[in-house]
C-alpha cells in the first residue's frame, strides 16, 4: 500500500513538473519564436483614453481606431487591469516589458453572428465575457482563429496599464491569408503602432 501511494506521488509530481515547463515555453518564448524579449521597452508617444467600462484600445495602420479594426489585417491592442467607471487616459511614456507570451484567439461563429472568444489564459476584467464563447463548430472546417502576442507591461506612475497584445489577422489556416494572419514580430508590431507607439531594447 506504501508503495502504491510512493508511485501515486511520484506520477503527481512528474505531471506538476511537466505543467510548469510547459507554461514556462508559453510565457518566455525564445527568440526564434518571438524577437522582442523580456526587459526591452514599449515607448507610448500619445495619449490613449478608454471610454467608460472599456478596457482595451486598438491600433491599426499605426493609428489608434477609436473603437473596431479590420480582423483581415495585423493589428493592436492596450489594454487595462481594471474597468474604468468614467472615461480613463493613458499617459505617454516608456513601459517596461516584463514579460513575453505567445497565444492564440478563437473566433467562434453560432450561424451568421460572429463573437470573439476570450482566451483562456485572461485574467483582466474584459469587454468580452468568458461566458459567451461559443463552442459550435463547423465539423469540416477549422475554426478561425488570430495568433497573439502579449506584452506584459509594467509602470510605478502608471500601474493599471496591464498589456499590449499584438495579433495576425483572422484565419482559418487558408494560405492565402499569410503573411497577414503570421504572429507579428518587431518590424511588423512597429508598423502597426505607427504614430502611437514603439518597441526597442
Amino acid at each position: 500500500m506504501r508503495a502504491f501511494f510512493s508511485k501515486n506521488k511520484w506520477i503527481t509530481g512528474s505531471c506538476i513538473v511537466g505543467l510548469t515547463l510547459l507554461s514556462g515555453c508559453s510565457i518566455t518564448p525564445p527568440k526564434s519564436l518571438m524577437d522582442i524579449q523580456a526587459g526591452e521597452t514599449f515607448t507610448l508617444k500619445q495619449p490613449v483614453t478608454f471610454r467608460a467600462e472599456n478596457v482595451r484600445q486598438y491600433i491599426q495602420f499605426g493609428e489608434l481606431t477609436g473603437g473596431g479594426f479590420n480582423q483581415s489585417e495585423q493589428h493592436c491592442r492596450i489594454e487595462l487591469y481594471e474597468m474604468p467607471k468614467k472615461a480613463y487616459m493613458v499617459q505617454p511614456q516608456n513601459f517596461k516589458i516584463s514579460r513575453v507570451q505567445l497565444d492564440e484567439e478563437e473566433i467562434a461563429r453560432n450561424q451568421d453572428r460572429i463573437m470573439f472568444a476570450a482566451n483562456q489564459y485572461t485574467t483582466v476584467q474584459s469587454d468580452v465575457a468568458p461566458n459567451l464563447m461559443l463552442l459550435a463548430r463547423d465539423d469540416y472546417q477549422r475554426p478561425e482563429t488570430m495568433d497573439l502576442v502579449h506584452l506584459y507591461l509594467k509602470s510605478d506612475t502608471q500601474p493599471n496599464v496591464y498589456r499590449l497584445t499584438c495579433s495576425g489577422a483572422l484565419s482559418n489556416g487558408d494560405p492565402k491569408d499569410a503573411p497577414r494572419s503570421y504572429r507579428p514580430d518587431r518590424n511588423d508590431i512597429n508598423r502597426i503602432l505607427g504614430n502611437v507607439g514603439s518597441i526597442h531594447p
